[in-house]
This record gives C-alpha cells, structure tokens and sequence, in this order.
C-alpha cells in the first residue's frame, strides 16, 4: 500500500510498521481517526466481530480492488515478541499475560470460535499493562489450536533454556504451561478456558505478591543472564551468545586460577 492511497474510499494510507507489508497505518478520511488497515488471504471470518477489553477491535471490512481488507483500531503498544528482546518476561507477568489473554479466547470459544495462529507477536501490550489479541477473524491456512498455542506462548516468554542448569526448579506456572500445551482443544470447551483463567489469575496474583516481598527485592538482579539466554533464541544471535556464555565461564575459571595461586 502506497501512502497517500485511500483504502475503501474511507482510509488514507500515512505509513506502515516495518517487516508488515499488508498492514499500514491510516487515517480516516474527515474525522482524521488513526487506524490500521490490514489485507489478509481471504475474507474475513466472523471473529472480526468479537467485542472484548482484550480483543483488537475490528471496525470495519470491505472490498478495496478486489482485495478484501479490514480496519482496525490503532493502539499504543508494542507485541510481546518485540519486548523479548530485552530478556523475557518474569512469572507474575507471564501469569497476567496468559490470564488476560484466555479471558479474551474465552469469548471468542463462548461463540463458537477460534483464533487458531495465537503467537507472542499477535499479542499487543498497551501502556497501561493491557493485552490485546490481534488476527481474531484473519483466515489461517493451517490453524492451530488455541490452549496449547497458548501454552507454547507462555513458555516463549518464559524463556526456554538453551543450558539447562540456568533454568530455576518448575513451580506450578510450568505445570500448568504444560497442562495447556496438551488440551484436546478441537473444538474448544469453554468450561475448560475459563478455568485456566482462572488458574493464571491465580497465578498472576501469588507470584506478584512474592515478587514483591522483601526477599525477592533483595535478591540479585537476573536481567544479563536473561538477555544472554533470550539471544540464543534468534538463530542469527546464537553463536554471539554461545561465545559470550564461553567467555563468561572461562574468565571465572582464570579467576579461580589466580585466586588459588595467589593463596586466597
């Protein structure tokens, strides 16, 4: 989409995030209201009419040279992949994201529907803490299930080890991770996604609590063993984080050496 052309003969195109190029910001012609104008693989679903805090609204759809498109609220916000490159989440926020975000499925699975391509980069987190889920009526060619996408989306931003002695003892937020990840969720049961939000809500409110007790505040900072072990999940920072890691252990090694040659 070139900026300046008008979409639906409503939407005038002004740019476009990048790596998108079938979504571009718009503005509404005459109100100037922001939006985001999206032309997906086919029409779309009739997920695009959920309503839900939680849920990106759709605001309209239509048929722009013989494209189907849909207009979207625009929000501040960044997704939940993008943050993961300052390091990944800690328990309590992963616990509210999953709550948050089976809240939202919850509705669409009231309905008879799914979303089928839940992914850390579907989520938006808003300013102000909120998750919002994208891509709720975009047609998926090959559409997964929507608890355990949910429970594979956790565990990203949890973090998956690439050393598995830098990984903490499972508590029963990675139980429930893997609880998700193996739900028969075709169709989805809605007495079962409500009662996982319930859960990581629970969840959501004892870690927060902990990580806000004396002993965690006082505890160490774990952001750059965070960062090195987020790289490794990018193919192209693998090797730099294998090197940085090698280092990290053989300038602890000389240490040592130096330590116990020094008598100390």
């Amino acid at each position: 989409m070139a900026v300046g052309e008008v979409v639906g003969g409503r939407y005038r195109v002004v740019g476009g995030p990048p790596g998108r190029g079938r979504v571009a910001f718009a503005e509404e012609v005459g109100s100037g209201r922001p939006v985001v104008v999206e032309f997906p693989d086919g029409a779309p679903g009739p997920g695009v009419r959920l309503r839900h805090p939680g849920i990106v609204a759709v605001l309209e759809t239509g048929v722009h040279e013989g494209r189907p498109f849909l207009v979207m609220e625009r929000l501040d916000g960044h997704s939940l992949e993008d943050h993961l490159l300052d390091g990944w989440y800690r328990p309590h926020e992963v616990a509210g994201f999953g709550a948050q975000v089976a809240e939202a499925l919850l509705v669409a699975h009231r309905a008879g529907l799914s979303h089928g391509a839940l992914a850390a980069d579907r989520l938006l987190l808003t300013p102000d803490g909120t998750v919002k889920v994208l891509g709720f009526g975009t047609p998926v060619p090959v559409p997964r299930p929507d608890l355990v996408a949910l429970g594979d989306t956790l565990l990203e931003l949890l973090g998956q080890p690439l050393i598995p002695s830098f990984r903490p003892e499972p508590g029963e937020l990675d139980a429930l991770i893997e609880e998700l990840r193996a739900v028969p969720d075709d169709p989805p049961d809605p007495a079962v996604t409500a009662a996982f939000a319930a859960r990581l809500r629970r969840l959501h409110r004892l870690h927060r609590l902990a990580a806000a007790a004396p002993s965690a505040a006082a505890a160490p900072p774990e952001r750059p063993v965070r960062r090195a072990r987020r790289i490794v999940r990018h193919p192209g920072r693998r090797t730099a984080a294998l090197a940085l890691l090698l280092l990290s252990g053989a300038a602890l090694l000389a240490v040592a050496a130096y330590a116990a040659a020094a008598g100390f």
